[in-house]
């Protein structure tokens, strides 16, 4: 069973249309090279010049990944990755 990656609509364009997709893998990078792969393109939207998590926030299981193990988080079947852009204001 697949890793579900959920997007809101304003990033809905970078899958496809779709707000939901999947990949499998054993870390998130595994995962971000799988979607890259189906979705070319998306690593460099989803990680920054130095190959590390950019503007956007990614949760796995509704946790924050940079308070784990970053790119390096060990994900499994069932597991949910939820990707997000900042937010900006004042």
């Amino acid at each position: 069973m697949p890793v579900t990656v959920r997007v809101p609509g304003s990033l809905k364009d970078w899958f496809g249309g779709s707000d939901e997709t999947s990949c499998q893998g054993g870390t998130l990078r595994e995962c971000i090279d799988e979607l890259d792969r189906e979705f070319p393109g998306i690593r460099d939207r989803l990680l920054n010049e130095d190959g590390e998590i950019g503007a956007i926030l990614i949760f796995l299981n509704g946790e924050n990944v940079t308070g784990l193990e970053g790119l390096a988080t060990p994900i499994g079947d069932g597991d949910e990755i939820g990707i997000i852009p900042f937010a900006a204001g004042g």
